[in-house]
């Protein structure tokens, strides 16, 4: 399978999903029930990173995006969903994501972005965890 979910730390707060080889959007919905699944199996917080070296399916990713998107955001403990790439996403993809999630009304509150590294995307979910554990403590 193209998309390999697993728990990235002991503590079950990041799930890293390692993307390689020809993906599909059958293998994509696939993971991403797994990815509920996963979000489900615990009560903490849980941000995602997807490491992604191949890029998206083939087709048009937005009615793809969307459905998998509201999926997710449907769980109360999920965090931010990082994307790193190797190779930079061309900036027509992040756009891309960018309208699909304003044209829809999309949540944005779990959308972390694209960046080029892990140590980058564990900073940003290291930000986002003291912003929500700050609020939560705020409340």
């Amino acid at each position: 399978m193209p998309y390999q979910p697993e728990w990235y730390n002991p503590e079950k707060s990041i799930i890293r999903v390692e993307v390689n080889g020809v993906v599909t959007w059958d293998e994509w919905y696939e993971m991403i029930d797994k990815l509920f699944e996963m979000l489900g199996s615990v009560s903490q917080e849980v941000s995602i990173i997807y490491d992604d070296k191949v890029g998206m399916p083939k087709g048009n990713p937005m009615p793809h995006l969307k459905a998998s998107t509201e999926k997710l955001t449907s769980h109360s403990n999920l965090g931010i969903i990082v994307t790193v790439g190797a190779r930079r996403v061309s900036g027509v993809v992040e756009t891309m994501v960018d309208v699909m999630m304003r044209a829809y009304r999309m949540d944005t509150t779990h959308y972390g972005g694209f960046v080029d590294s892990m140590d980058e995307a564990l900073k940003l979910i290291e930000a986002s965890s003291k912003k929500t554990q700050a609020n939560k403590n705020r409340a």
